[in-house]
Parts: C-alpha cells; sequence; structure tokens
C-alpha cells in the first residue's frame, strides 16, 4: 500500500538517501525524457542489486523539495511512455516490477501549489534472486549500491555474474543437503551434489562424494562414467582416465566406458589408442552410429579418407538422419577435394 507522505516546497525530506534510496532534481525543460531516463537506470539497478526500493524525482540530493513542473498531459505521457521504455530492457521489466505514483507539492501554507509534483518509482524486490543482470535499452548495465547507481564494465559484470551463481549453488546446496539428513544413501541427490560442488569448483569434495556413490554401488559403471566426465569437463584428463581404467578392471566390455575413454584419449592427442577404444567400444555396440562417426573423424585426422567414407556411410545406415555424419562425410570430400587440387597445381 501506497504510504501517505506530504511534500512541502524547500523542506527537507524526513528520508534520506541510501541503498533503498535514491532522491533525483529535475530541472530539464523536457521532464518527461529525463524522468524516462532515471527511470530506466535506476529501476533496472534496483533489480539487479535484488533489493525493494524508492526513486524520488523533485528531490535534490540534499533533500530538499523541489518538485517538478508537469501537466496533467505530461503526467499521462509518463505513465504510457515508462512501461514501453521498460519493454525495450533486455530482459524486459514486467509492470509488476515496480509502481509509479505521483504526489503534489505544497507550499507552507499547506496549499497545492499547481502542476508541481514529487514523482516516485517504487520497485519491488523480486521473489528470488536472478542469475542475470538487467541491461538498459542501450546496453548498459546498472547496479544500486549503498547511495549510488554505479554502470558495471563487462569485468565487473563477469564478477558480479559468478558471485551470484555461486550464491544459487549454496542455496541449492542447503536444500539437498536437508533432503539428504533423511535419505543420506539418496544416489540421485548426491550425484546433484557431487554435480554442485563442480561447478562451485570443489573438487576435493566432488570427489569425495562420488566415491561415496561408488561405495554404495562398487560395480555400477554409470556412476565411474558420471565421475570420469566430471574430471574432463574439469580438464583433469589423467585422472578421468584412470577413472575410467578401473571401470573397465571391473567390466572390460562396458561400451560407455570405452566410448568415454576414445574421446578423453582423443583430446589428449593419443589418435591411435582413441581409434583403438572406439573400435573395442563398436564391437561392444555394432548398432552406435555415433562411434561409427567418430571412427570416421579419427580416420579422416589420419587422412585416410576412404575408410573414413566408409565410416560415415555405414553410420548413416544404421541411422540415415544423423546430420553429424552427412556433415563430416561433406567435409571429408571437402579435403579430399583440396588434396587432389594441391597435387594437380605441384604436378
Amino acid at each position: 500500500m501506497t504510504p501517505e507522505i506530504k511534500f512541502i516546497i524547500d523542506t527537507i525530506f524526513s528520508k534520506t538517501e541510501g541503498q533503498n534510496i535514491e532522491f533525483k532534481e529535475v530541472n530539464s525543460k523536457n521532464p518527461v525524457n529525463t524522468i524516462l531516463a532515471y527511470t530506466e537506470k535506476y529501476v533496472t539497478g534496483f533489480l539487479n542489486a535484488a533489493v525493494e526500493g524508492d526513486i524520488y524525482l523533485g528531490i535534490q540530493d540534499s533533500g530538499k523539495i523541489s518538485g517538478i513542473i508537469i501537466n496533467r498531459s505530461d503526467k499521462d505521457e509518463i505513465l504510457r511512455t515508462i512501461p514501453n521504455k521498460l519493454r525495450n530492457t533486455k530482459p524486459s521489466v514486467i509492470q509488476s516490477c515496480y509502481q509509479v505514483n505521483f504526489y503534489t507539492v505544497y507550499d507552507t501554507e499547506s496549499m497545492e501549489i499547481e502542476n508541481l509534483y514529487v514523482v516516485r518509482i517504487h520497485v519491488f524486490k523480486l521473489e528470488f534472486e536472478e542469475e542475470y543482470f538487467y541491461k538498459t535499452s542501450g546496453g548498459n548495465t546498472y547496479l544500486k549500491k549503498e547511495a549510488s547507481c554505479m554502470e558495471l564494465p563487462p569485468e565487473e559484470l563477469a564478477k558480479e555474474l559468478k558471485n551470484r551463481h555461486q550464491k544459487s549453488l549454496k542455496r541449492e546446496l542447503e536444500k539437498i543437503n536437508i533432503q539428504l539428513d533423511r535419505e543420506p544413501e539418496n544416489k540421485t541427490l548426491l550425484r546433484k551434489k557431487a554435480e554442485i560442488y563442480r561447478f562451485m569448483g570443489n573438487v576435493d569434495m566432488m570427489n569425495e562424494i562420488y566415491e561415496k556413490l561408488i561405495d554404495l554401488n562398487p560395480k555400477n559403471s554409470t556412476t565411474r562414467v558420471a565421475y570420469a566426465s566430471a574430471h574432463k569437463s574439469i580438464g583433469d584428463l589423467d585422472g578421468a582416465l584412470s577413472i575410467l581404467n578401473d571401470a573397465l578392471k571391473l567390466d572390460k566390455n562396458n561400451s560407455a566406458v570405452l566410448k568415454l575413454k576414445g574421446s578423453i584419449l582423443l583430446s589428449s592427442n593419443n589418435i591411435e589408442e582413441a581409434l583403438q577404444s572406439y573400435h573395442e567400444a563398436l564391437n561392444n555396440n555394432p548398432d552406435d552410429y555415433t562411434v561409427i562417426t567418430q571412427i570416421g573423424i579419427i580416420l579422416r585426422e589420419l587422412c585416410k579418407y576412404k575408410e573414413s567414407i566408409y565410416f560415415f556411410n555405414y553410420a548413416l545406415s544404421k541411422y540415415p538422419g544423423y546430420r553429424a555424419a552427412k556433415y563430416e562425410r561433406q567435409k571429408t570430400y571437402y579435403k579430399m577435394f583440396l588434396k587432389r587440387t594441391k597435387s594437380n597445381i605441384n604436378q
């Protein structure tokens, strides 16, 4: 509910500027445009700070009430154009995020001063902290901090986004821990917890949870593949290979393990070993067109173009609509064409 406030010209407003309050004097000959510009900047700034707050237009930084001269037509234009302006932010600011109020300014005798107003823009706090920042229609990012609304350069924006993401992960982690207190061996929750620690960069805790999952079901290759994939994602290829080799000791013919091992060996530029691992995976699952396609890619890298084309065609015989095989086959034909052209030129 909007509080009842009486604004008296040249008196000092009872509130002071801070994290939730902003004053702006408006002396422009075109007050509507000035109000629109301030509204866009400060509404996005408050939303980005995830705080509820007020922008008082027509009050000086000192708190002195000066008001803004606006007529009925100006008021209508302000109410009409603010939503249009805020629709052009990225993402758009919806009308439920803010409220616009006009307050009459009085003289010292408590008489209304004609066409003199303080404009209050109230910004509501979002129910949850967003993992993105609102940008103005001009592409600027503002953040309300204490008594200022500062523009964030790209490097500071990246830091703020990282901090916000970390906070979001911590909140999710707290929820999972509460559930795990009731179900300490819930594998789905433990996997989610391990993934959160991976996103947070806490590798030790990630490892601890995956090791617990393996202890709960030592023969489960799916857990070991997920564990190795997590190490691959953080750039620890040796660690990922070690996990997969342990998995192969339990099941040397597991195609999912062999497939991931081939991918990691290829990333490590161990092409011949990668090719062997993919062939072993294919022997255990002859219809896996993704493995067949990957073998074709490796053969192309080894300049074995005809063999490469054979495997792409073989993959397409298994799944005619597989776009990756079509693309890689076309790419291989082009490389063959370039090789012939170069050969002809050199003759």
